[in-house]
This record gives structure tokens, sequence and C-alpha cells, in this order.
């Protein structure tokens, strides 16, 4: 026992150093990688497990602090970025996820025919600032409730969160979802003395297709048109996390695996290709829009990212400086795809810290 119980605690922290490291070929590897990536602390104390109790097993002990230094990069990483944000790191929220005041939730109001959204209201007398956030599913899937501890901490800061729900590819291709959401922005506009709060002070959020709908409902002029009939005002800021921006670059970029099929879900979004559909393709990509009014714009990406290159947030911080735009740019060292889903890690942590403080300055 005395033998085999480090060897098997150097198993367990080798084997996801593999999976934080290891190229994705499929799916269900990705979702281990995630997985291992979320939890990459574990992988350390499993390492220092093994590493004390591995005396007289040179071979243990040496494998050992690999798997100690490798559970711990990711950490290491993220440490200077966490100093420079001036964002604090719970442990104990690592391991059980944030906890706070509690919040009170409304959920399904509907906003505009066949569309709806889930209100978490500020606490205390409003009218609060607000944000509509905008889920992700790569255009043809997914709903309103996505990372919904985020929403719960915005609206606890005191910003009252609408998350909203869009029409979806591929019944309903491009504008339909920047339309909607549009639509459903000056919605709750409209009814914001029933609801608390300021029409005034809104944002936008979005998350990976999410945020490629957020940010060009937020930037487009009348040539997008709201799908309800109704004039739109502009917002005060922006906010995308892992967002594709430039599709047609994106198009011809595509990770290798492509794990979440990202070439063919931008595909049924616009209707074609990029020779095929150019127009669409300029409409729906933020760069297009940078000539008119711009609200302040947050952009969030990993840059372990497998499904949604870090390049697409780079280019548009790029582009957005360029034209004397306001931009704040948060690169999280080693974060996949979907890591502010997790409760309390590494990267959600962080990146709850720096979305409630670019609020803050614009609402």
């Amino acid at each position: 026992m005395a033998i085999l119980l480090p060897r098997v605690l150097l198993a367990a922290s080798l084997l996801q150093a593999v999976l934080i490291y290891l190229p994705l070929p499929t799916w269900t590897m990705w979702m281990l990688h995630f997985a291992a990536l979320e939890a990459c602390l574990l992988g350390s104390v499993t390492g220092v497990g093994a590493l004390a109790l591995g005396r007289g097993q040179p071979i243990v002990q040496g494998l050992a602090v690999a798997g100690i230094l490798a559970g711990l990069l990711p950490a290491l990483a993220a440490a200077p970025v966490y100093l420079r944000e001036g964002q604090p790191f719970s442990l104990l929220a690592w391991l059980t996820g944030p906890r706070g005041t509690e919040v009170t939730v409304e959920r399904d109001l509907e906003l505009a025919p066949g569309l709806r959204g889930d209100l978490y209201r500020a606490p205390g007398e409003g009218p609060h600032p607000f944000v509509v956030v905008v889920h992700g599913g790569s255009w043809r899937s997914g709903d309103k409730g996505d990372a919904a501890h985020v929403s719960h901490a915005m609206a606890v800061a005191g910003f009252s969160v609408v998350d909203v729900s869009y029409r979806l590819a591929p019944a309903s291709g491009f504008p339909a979802a920047v339309s909607d959401v549009k639509c459903l922005v000056e919605q709750v506009r409209a009814r914001a003395g029933e609801l608390g709060l300021d029409p005034d002070r809104a944002a936008l959020l979005g998350r990976s297709a999410g945020a490629q709908i957020a940010l060009v409902a937020a930037y487009s002029d009348v040539r997008l048109a709201a799908s309800c009939d109704t004039p739109t005002r502009p917002v005060r800021a922006v906010v995308s996390v892992y967002g594709p921006t430039d599709l047609v670059w994106s198009h011809a970029h595509p990770f290798v695996p492509d794990v979440v099929r990202g070439t063919e879900a931008v595909e049924v979004y616009l209707g074609g290709t990029p020779q095929t559909v150019p127009e669409a393709y300029r409409l729906a990509t933020p760069q297009s829009w940078l000539d008119g009014p711009v609200p302040p714009t947050l952009l969030v990406h990993g840059t372990g990212e497998r499904c949604v290159r870090p390049d697409n947030t780079t280019k548009l911080a790029a582009a957005l400086t360029a034209r004397g735009h306001s931009v704040r740019t948060l690169l999280v060292p080693f974060a996949d795809h979907g890591f502010d889903i997790r409760r309390g890690g590494l990267g959600d942590q962080l990146t709850r810290g720096v979305i409630l403080d670019f609020l803050r300055t614009h609402l």
C-alpha cells in the first residue's frame, strides 16, 4: 500500500496534466480537457501527495514535481493578470463557487412576441442601470440562463440583468438574432418604470455567438433594424466574452480538428460561405461598423481557446483602437471556451471582477 498509493496519486496528477495540454481530436476529449483545466489546482494537490508519500521512489518524486508544475501553471500564468487588473482571488470560491446576497429573479417575462427574458432585479430602490445578456450556442442552439451566477453577481452589484432569448438559425438566419436583440433592448426600455430600470443606462453582454450578436447590435445603424416596430437608441457599453468577430477570417482559419463544427455553424447562420454571401459576412462582422458611433467595449477571451480563436478579440481591439474608440481587453491565460460557466474558476473570478469594474465605469 505504501508503494501503491503514491503511484495512484501520481497517475491522477499526470493524467490531469495530459488532459490539460494534449491536443483535442474529439468533442469528448475537449470536454475532459475543459474539466481538467478548470480543476487544475487539484492536479497539483495530488502531485504533492505523490511527492510526500513517494519517498525512496525517485522516479515517482520526479514525475510528481512535473505534475505539480503542470497543475500550477494556469494559476501562475493568471496571477500577474489578477494583479494588473486589481482583482482578488478566493480559494474558497474556487472550491465551492461564489456566495453572496440573494436577488429576486423573475423568469420568462414576455418582452416581445415569441421573445422572453429572465429579470435579475438589483436590490434596493431603482431605477437601476441594466444589462441585456445574450446567450451563446453557435447561433443555432442555446437559451437564456447560461452563467446565471454572473447575472446574479451583476445584480448584487446594482446592475439589473435581463437575460434574453432570440430566434435561432437555420429557421431564422442573420440578421434575425441581431434584430431581436435590438428589439428586446427597446422593449425593456419601454417597461423601465415597471421593472425598476433606468432606460438611459443600458449595456449589452454576449457570450460566444451571443457576443457577435451583441457587438453588431451595439455598433450597427438603421440598416439592421429592430424586429419590432420601434426606433432604437445606443447602449452605453457592450461586453464580448470569447466572441467571434472577423467572420471571414474565422471561416478561413478554423481549428483543426473543429470539434464544435464552427465553420458549419457560421455558414448556417449567414446562409453560405464568404464567396456566396459576402454582404452577409460583412454586415455580421463588428469591424464593418466602426465608422459610426461605437459604445465603450470590453473584450474578454481565453488564450487557450479551441473553439473561437483569440485573434478575434485582438483583431477587433486593434481596429477599435485605430479608430479612436474606447476598448478594454482582457486575455485570460490558458482559459478555454466557456471558462466563465464554471462558478468560481480562475477565469470566472477574474472576468466577473473586470466586467463589474467596466460596468461601474460606463453605466
